[in-house]
């Protein structure tokens, strides 16, 4: 019984998951306004010029880490690549991605800055 130590049974309910969105360094793009990539969970949110976003998961791990630090990618290659033609990637629903963690109210300086 001493020697059995301590043990939490594994459910749903004690698992923690967590997302760690990073930004991609900005580049010079086009239609590409930002790109935020989860390399844990495979997931990427790209906000385009036009004000729409959208958010894909099974995402290759191997690029996303590639796009991180390949400063000669290109934003508008990579999203289409891996993200929008890619045959493996899906867009995400709100129900499996929680669009609102990005939606930050924008800051203004006071008149006087």
């Amino acid at each position: 019984m001493l020697n059995e130590g301590f043990k939490i049974p594994f459910t749903q309910s004690n698992l923690i998951m967590f997302n760690m969105f990073l930004e991609v360094p900005t580049r010079t793009s086009t239609a590409i306004e930002s790109l935020k990539v989860d390399a844990l969970s495979g997931q990427a949110y790209v906000v385009f010029k036009t004000g729409y976003s959208y958010a894909y998961g099974n995402v290759s791990k191997r690029a996303i880490i590639n796009v991180l630090f390949n400063p000669d990618i290109s934003l508008g290659f990579w999203v289409n690549h891996n993200l929008v033609n890619a045959e493996r990637t899906y867009q995400l629903n709100g129900d499996e991605f929680d669009y609102k963690q990005f939606d930050s109210p924008k800051l203004e300086l006071p008149s006087f800055v």
